[in-house]
């Protein structure tokens, strides 16, 4: 019993070598359409290099657009904190406000995200450490106007006012008091 497997060569396929012969027009066909399928296929890879240059820009601008969100996030987490810390140096009663927050904020990272314990604790630490800035601290301190007395003034007006007194009565006790006060004034 033969092998299905196998098949059997008629005379023509023998004669033309074991090769099937195909007609001249379906050859053209064939051969048309696997450079149609050729074309096709280079176009496709020409899609998909297109696809992958779209898909590695748009990457790009992913990772540019998540930096600047992430940049505005940090600004916006600083703000906060500046604007809380502002009210809690403000409800405290500090009186240089831009001192205090500069200070502060050496103290304090103000992009990281922080409580209001965290804040509050910072200015009580700050006011601690420089009583000057809260107007408790403050009152302490001398008036910056006030200016120290200058004793050559009123020494002066003094000797004037006594050589008058002396030259006008021509009192020995007030030339003696006017000399007094003249050698006082030369000593000091």
């Amino acid at each position: 019993m033969p092998d299905e497997s196998t098949e059997t060569l008629t005379d023509e396929d023998v004669i033309a070598g074991g090769a099937k012969q195909v007609p001249v027009a379906e050859a053209i066909k064939y051969r048309r359409r696997a450079q149609q399928a050729e074309s096709r296929i280079q176009q496709l890879e020409q899609q998909l290099e297109g696809a992958h240059s779209d898909l590695d820009r748009h990457g790009e601008e992913l990772a540019q657009a998540e930096a600047l969100r992430d940049e505005a996030v940090t600004h916006l987490t600083v703000t906060e904190n500046r604007l809380a810390a502002e009210r809690m140096l403000n409800a405290a009663g500090v009186v240089d406000h831009e001192t205090a927050s500069l200070l502060l904020s050496k103290r304090l990272d103000f992009a990281e995200t922080l409580d209001e314990e965290k804040l509050s604790a910072g200015v009580e630490q700050l006011l601690l450490d420089k009583p000057f800035l809260s107007v408790a601290g403050a009152a302490t301190l001398p008036p910056s106007s006030a200016s120290a007395r200058t004793p050559d003034a009123s020494a002066t007006g003094q000797l004037a006012t006594a050589a008058r007194q002396a030259a006008q009565s021509g009192d020995r006790k007030d030339v003696a008091a006017y000399l007094r006060l003249r050698r006082q004034a030369a000593t000091t």
